[in-house]
């Protein structure tokens, strides 16, 4: 099948699949939280309402960071985020395939006599009668569902067209590539009879990343795209906020690509490794607030929101792993918790005047690394990224999630 009836053929499976999800959902209690569609990859029940609005809230924040005035947002679905961002910009284009999420935005839009918002149904890749000059275009919580890898790259390319100079592209929830067997191994385990051999709980793992639909991406892919999309001069990655331990906080992450704004020189910065006193936030807050360092730099922080399906995976691809599912539980239940959360760092904005970001550190072992400036000389920095495997290019089957 050529390439393009693959494209038609995949993104109208998920179209269809959302619409469904969409006309079959009961009316929300918040108009404005409508979640149809997000279901737990554990339970396969809805996503917690408490959780889904803290996601919600972390991502708008991130949008309006530097309050743009001109928003464009492709797949925008039941309008989660069009909603609270709308209000606070002068124009906002929004684009989505699926008619019943457009009907359902159209009326809440009415509702509120919102008359700023324009509606466009079309594929993400479609820009034809969109115009420039966007501070911002957003795409959350929609390339997992893009074909390929190219596929994704014609959307940036598109989106960056239509970007002013000094605006962004705000990519939103992206599946983790480095961590998809930790995930698969995470929600295998959960599903499984506690008489289940481990044999067969590795072959159902292995199957699942197999056999893998949505598109993920290792985080140093973004490394190359100031070559590939034209106006693209750096790349920002940082993790999900949330105090919530769910699928989306432990395995997803936001990337934000700057367009036509080269880097702020860095003040000097002062560099700590795991392990280092300063290093845990309790310590670093009492150095910040005696010594207001310009910059610090933590390295290689240990992600407690992942110790435990790191470790499960660990000792599932161990030699000397348990037989059955419930020896292996067993085991996990006797291993003491590890690690930092991310937002006890993001705490650290609350009362210092420090900027916060966080983003993985290089390797697939589910460290972050976090880097703190004073707010005056806070803008335009990035983590920094390191180098990129070329392999990391190469597009998988269509029919085997295309990940990358």
């Amino acid at each position: 099948m050529p390439v393009l009836e693959q494209e038609t053929a995949h993104l109208r499976r998920w179209r269809d699949l959302w619409g469904d999800a969409y006309s079959q959902s009961p009316p929300p209690r918040d108009p404005s939280l409508n979640v149809a569609g997000w279901a737990s990859s554990y339970t396969g029940k809805a996503i917690r309402e408490g959780e889904m609005k803290e996601w919600v809230e972390g991502t708008v924040e991130r949008l309006l960071d530097r309050s743009p005035r001109r928003v464009l947002e492709i797949g925008c679905g039941t309008g989660m985020l069009l909603l609270r961002v709308a209000p606070r910009v002068a124009e906002y284009v929004a684009v989505d395939f699926s008619t019943e999420a457009l009907a359902y935005v159209r009326g809440r839009l009415d509702a509120e006599s919102r008359g700023n918002v324009t509606l466009v149904q079309g594929r993400a890749d479609d820009f034809a009668g969109i115009d420039g000059g966007f501070d911002l275009v957003i795409l959350n919580s929609v390339a997992q569902y893009f074909p390929s890898l190219d596929y994704f790259l014609r959307v940036l390319r598109g989106a960056a067209e239509r970007v002013a100079p000094g605006g962004r592209i705000f990519l939103g929830d992206l599946r983790s590539l480095p961590h998809l067997a930790a995930f698969h191994a995470s929600v295998q385990l959960r599903q499984a009879d506690e008489a289940m051999t481990l044999d067969e709980l590795r072959e159902r793992v292995a199957a699942a990343v197999r056999q893998e639909q949505e598109l993920a991406l290792h985080p140093a892919l973004f490394a190359s795209l100031p070559g590939l999309v034209p106006g693209v001069a750096w790349v920002e990655i940082q993790l999900k906020r949330g105090r919530a331990k769910n699928e989306m906080t432990r395995f997803r992450y936001d990337a934000v690509l700057h367009l036509s704004e080269p880097i702020r020189p860095e003040p000097s910065a002062r560099h700590l490794v795991w392990g280092d006193p300063d290093a845990v936030p309790a310590q670093l807050r009492r150095l910040l607030v005696a010594e207001s360092p310009p910059a610090v730099d933590v390295r290689r922080v240990p992600n407690a929101r992942l110790t435990a399906e790191l470790e499960a995976l660990g000792r599932l691809r161990s030699v000397g792993a348990p037989r059955t599912v419930g020896e292996l539980q067993q085991a996990l239940r006797g291993v003491r918790p590890s690690g930092v959360e991310p937002e006890d760092f993001w705490a650290l904005e609350k009362d210092l005047p420090y900027r916060v970001r966080i983003g993985w550190s290089a390797g697939e072992d589910g460290c972050f690394d976090v880097r703190l400036r004073l707010r005056e000389s806070a803008g335009g920095e990035s983590l920094d990224m390191h180098e990129i495997d070329p392999a990391l290019w190469a597009n998988c089957p269509l029919g085997e999630g295309g990940q990358t």
